[in-house]
């Protein structure tokens, strides 16, 4: 069994790195399924360290479409469609300019706007309201573009939508869709790119499966969890996240 694993394994990855890849997939989906965020984010921070840079947000992007998607569809009920829309047409325009972009803008300027951004919104009672037509698109827009540089910008999306979307479950459900709408446009334009996903298929595959078990195992936790203690645990994921990326800003050679 093992022997057929490792056929899957791309040259570029030990053994450890293979198996350790598929674990933290799990681990990082029942993250994003308890808190609502932060998956991504600690998933890309550790493929960093592991995968070539090139291969990073490419495959980071159809790994996080499989979890996402699956926690969509486990808590389809919660998901609040009047929202979808145009948040979609939003994200392709800002995936195709930050598509285009991608190779010639500095990643951690963009990360630390990223990060001081959700410290402020996760901090000061700042209302931003994603109601109507131009601020769905507007939302869309920016965060795509976003993605196509930082991989992970479920911090910024949940510190925006948190206050419209109190429930926990709703949050949860429809910010695996907004994530869903725009892995998907990452991954298709990286593909016309020219990024050779071949290689990769196979431990995206098990990445995907192992992460579907953590979602499934999170949503059964996120049960017994009460939105008041939600909110607090969501408000230290984000500082944490946030934090985390100035130091790597500041501390980057």
């Amino acid at each position: 069994m093992i022997d057929f694993f490792l056929h899957l394994k791309p040259e570029v990855l030990t053994t450890a790195q293979f198996f350790f890849l598929i674990g933290l997939s799990g681990m990082t989906s029942m993250l994003n399924v308890i808190i609502g965020v932060g998956g991504g984010a600690t998933l890309i921070a550790f493929m960093i360290t592991i995968m070539p840079a090139a291969a990073v947000i490419s495959v980071h992007a159809i790994v996080q479409l499989g979890s996402n998607a699956g926690r969509a569809v486990l808590m389809r009920r919660y998901v609040q469609k009047q929202f979808l829309g145009w948040f979609f047409v939003g994200s392709v325009v800002g995936a195709l300019i930050g598509g285009n972009l991608a190779l010639n803008l500095p990643t951690k300027y963009l990360e630390l706007i990223l990060a001081v951004f959700i410290l402020i919104s996760s901090w000061v009672p700042i209302n931003l309201s994603f109601r109507g037509r131009n601020g769905l698109v507007g939302i869309g827009v920016f965060t795509a573009f976003l993605t196509m540089f930082v991989g992970a910008t479920g911090p910024f999306l949940i510190a925006t939508v948190k206050n419209i979307l109190p429930d926990r479950r709703e949050l949860g459900a429809t910010m695996a869709c907004f994530m869903s709408i725009q892995h998907v446009i990452k991954a298709v334009i990286f593909a016309m790119l020219g990024f050779a996903y071949q290689e990769w298929l196979g431990v995206i595959g098990l990445m995907i499966l192992v992460g579907f078990v953590g979602t499934f195992i999170g949503k059964r936790v996120l049960d017994r969890v009460s939105n008041q203690h939600f909110h607090v645990v969501l408000k230290i994921a984000l500082t944490f996240i946030s934090l985390n990326l100035i130091w790597g800003f500041f501390t980057a050679s």
